[in-house]
């Protein structure tokens, strides 16, 4: 049998590496990458970009074996013949790996042919950032709370060392990390299915409930709630096999200056009868929270169905 012998991807969280000359990366063809795929995230509370971008030209990429190890690779090849093709490939170079290769003839043809793809490129490297957290987080599981998540909804979530439960009850459990720096936090909430459960006024009502019920701030009688000035942005998303949800928003602490941005996913426990909520939020103040919200949307990707 014939072994894989590729190593694991890299490249930083959210790094796309875009394989064409300076020239083209410093014009319009870079401007127009920069423009989509570097646009502000509209879910944080400060300015970050969706994605970082690096460029290196054909030659280079060719002969370096750290630029083909890449996670995220986007190759845009000029050719004479006046065809367009894009092509997926996936493991190339390396494991957990997606390229997304343009031949064409001209930059207007590859402009077309990248919007036309956009948000297919996008949810791929995002695919990608979860399995390579989702891989990092089972080295260091914390089962002290997979245990609790199991006895409580029969389903695990991978969530690396540092986490710990934090509330628990029947049908609620709260685990956070807390470093110097900043706080992660995952509530997991099961509820009664009503014909309202899949709208976003629902979402956010069972939100605010159980936030207002179980997290508190540092001033006595402050509690969390859903920031309705910016207002949450939901769509239907695919969890790990599952019809889900996904709110995305800012919350902030009624009688305290503290808040920050969550990611939301409810879906039908049709085991159970019951809804499920996964909800995750950061505090960071004075820090990028990208990468960390990230972390707790790969967390929520990572449920599984723990049979008895």
């Amino acid at each position: 049998m014939e072994q894989n012998i590729r190593p694991n991807s890299g490249g930083r969280t959210l790094e796309v590496l875009v394989v064409c000359s300076r020239a083209d990366f410093d014009g319009a063809l870079g401007d127009t990458l920069r423009a989509t795929l570097m646009r502000p995230n509209p879910s944080l509370n400060q300015a970050e970009p969706m994605f970082n971008l690096a460029n290196v030209a054909m030659a280079a990429f060719e002969r370096t074996e750290m630029f083909q190890r890449m996670r995220s690779i986007i190759i845009i090849n000029f050719t004479q013949e006046n065809v367009r093709r894009f092509v997926v490939r996936r493991d190339v170079w390396a494991n957990n790996q997606v390229v997304f290769q343009f031949n064409v003839p001209n930059h207007e043809m590859f402009f077309e042919l990248f919007r036309e793809h956009q948000a297919l490129m996008e949810q791929a490297f995002f695919n990608r950032e979860h399995a390579r957290m989702i891989s990092t987080f089972r080295t260091t599981e914390s089962f002290a709370v997979t245990d609790r998540l199991r006895s409580t909804f029969g389903f695990r979530l991978i969530t690396p060392d540092g986490f710990r439960v934090r509330t628990a009850n029947l049908n609620f459990v709260s685990v956070s990390r807390d470093t110097r720096h900043f706080m992660q936090n995952i509530m997991v909430h099961s509820y009664p299915f009503t014909a309202y459960s899949f709208t976003q006024e629902d979402i956010i009502r069972v939100r605010n409930q159980i936030a207002q019920r179980y997290i508190f701030g540092q001033i006595e009688g402050s509690f969390m709630t859903t920031e309705m000035l910016i207002p949450p942005i939901s769509r239907e998303v695919n969890l790990n096999g599952r019809f889900a949800i996904e709110t995305r928003g800012l919350w902030r602490m009624v009688g305290d200056f503290m808040g920050g941005p969550f990611v939301n996913y409810v879906f039908f426990d049709e085991e159970n009868n019951q809804m499920i909520m996964i909800d995750g939020f950061v505090f960071a103040p004075g820090r990028g929270k990208r990468d960390l919200l990230l972390q707790l949307e790969a967390i929520a990707y990572s449920i599984d169905r723990i049979e008895n």
